[in-house]
């Protein structure tokens, strides 16, 4: 029996298989890419462990122009066709939901019990483009496997934790019923746990009792204060547009700015699928590193920081794009620190992590990130930063640095297949 976790965006799926009757041995990372990317192929990519099966990459449809209801199935084809897995063999689907609201734990989602997926849509309003397309994904998967089991786990889970003065918005109650509280809630949760138990790991130490401050840094960013293993603070808020910059997010702006950019703000903006407001397009799609740099590539807005390589105005945009990043980005990584520290000694923060794509690959902002945090200790060392990954922990900092500075690869589906294993008891 199998177990497929996977995670849908708005612009990829990721993916695991795992065998259940075998320990949870991992047999097959999957991936889909340039979902929605005008003049690129979707790709298909499945990278299977040694003996497990063959590996494939395949383009399909333009990015722009494919149903999202298919890329699933698709998927599910390419990954029973060479090799020894039979479609009937995966028994349960974990999907990463970005919103849950108020939920404490997952929801069980069976063919005959279809319940919570009208709740999770309902839901989609706060968090448009991701839920929705969760809730698609899951119901491809239950036409494609009707005999499997889903369980839906939501990035909020972990964040449950936040305390009332700190996820309480100072709002008048809202002249319409909504389909939740409006309070901040928090995402990336089930990456935050997934790096709190591999930092537990790595040290030795019960997760109960770790603390850090981790830095999420992706086409999306967040940061999260982490104490005693549990979430106190993050970044986001009621949805993943509050707080730091993404790719094309806006992150923390004045509220009325958007009444000022974008006439009619609260007219929809047309999608045939979903309703979404104008201004949510605008500050979740055209913001961001994409409006100060003309590119969410963290990679690229990097490279042009060289003015030897590129034009006059493409050096000033990225090096004003990479200034602000870094600016918001201290905002709320020094803030958690003096969290921690106003009740806790140096000696037992853990230390500041960094995650995610742009996390894990960011050495120069890693180092300018510890380097304005010296005033607490922290020893950037070169080499070390500069180093090649290829390990889940890693530390980033110099024996002997009172704050210590960590790049941990996240495992969303990993930790999603260990909350489906206590959920069912494997």
């Amino acid at each position: 029996m199998y177990l497929l976790a996977i995670n849908c965006g708005s612009s990829s799926i990721k993916g695991k298989l795992f065998n259940i009757a075998n320990t949870f041995e991992l047999h097959a990372n999957l991936a889909v890419s340039n979902i929605s990317s005008k003049g690129e192929k979707v790709k298909i990519k499945i990278d299977w462990e040694e003996g497990k099966g063959e590996d494939s990459v395949e383009e399909g449809e333009d990015g722009d122009k494919v149903e999202y209801s298919t890329l699933v199935p698709n998927l599910l084809e390419h990954l029973t066709t060479n090799s020894h897995v039979n479609k009937e063999d995966i028994k349960y689907i974990t999907h990463r939901v970005v919103h849950g609201g108020t939920h404490t734990s997952g929801i069980v989602i069976t063919k005959e019990h279809e319940e919570g997926l009208g709740e999770m849509d309902k839901l989609s309003e706060f968090a448009p483009l991701h839920n929705h397309h969760a809730v698609l994904a899951v119901r491809s998967c239950l036409d494609a496997l009707p005999d499997h089991t889903s369980l839906l786990l939501f990035d909020t889970l972990f964040h449950q934790t936040i305390p009332p003065e700190v996820y309480t918005y100072a709002i008048p109650p809202p002249e319409k019923e909504t389909a939740m509280p409006l309070r901040k809630y928090g995402f990336h949760g089930l990456s935050y746990a997934s790096i709190t138990s591999s930092i537990a790991k790595h040290l030795n130490k019960p997760a109960e009792e770790v603390n850090i401050v981790v830095a999420h840094l992706g086409s999306g960013a967040s940061s999260c204060c982490i104490k005693g293993g549990k979430s106190i603070d993050t970044s986001m808020g009621l949805t993943p547009l509050e707080g730091l910059i993404g790719g094309t997010r806006s992150g923390t702006i004045d509220p009325t700015a958007i009444f000022h950019h974008t006439a009619n703000a609260a007219e929809d903006a047309g999608y045939s699928d979903y309703s979404v407001t104008k201004a949510e397009i605008v500050l979740n799609k055209k913001s961001g590193l994409t409006a100060l740099a003309g590119t969410s590539n963290f990679g690229l807005i990097l490279s042009r920081l060289d003015a030897s390589s590129c034009s006059e105005e493409e050096h000033k945009s990225a090096k004003l794009a990479y200034d602000v990043y870094l600016d918001r980005l201290m905002s709320y990584v020094s803030q958690y620190l003096f969290k921690l520290l106003s009740t806790l000694p140096i000696e037992k923060i853990d230390g500041l992590v960094f995650s995610g794509g742009i996390g894990e690959r960011g050495v120069q902002l890693r180092k300018d990130v510890l380097e304005r945090l010296s005033w607490l200790g922290a020893q950037v060392d070169d080499e070390k930063n500069g180093g090649k990954g290829g390990v889940q922990v890693r530390e980033i900092t110099k024996e002997g640095s009172k704050l210590k500075g960590w790049v941990v690869e996240t495992d969303e589906e990993g930790w999603c297949a260990k909350l489906a294993r206590d959920e069912f008891g494997f």
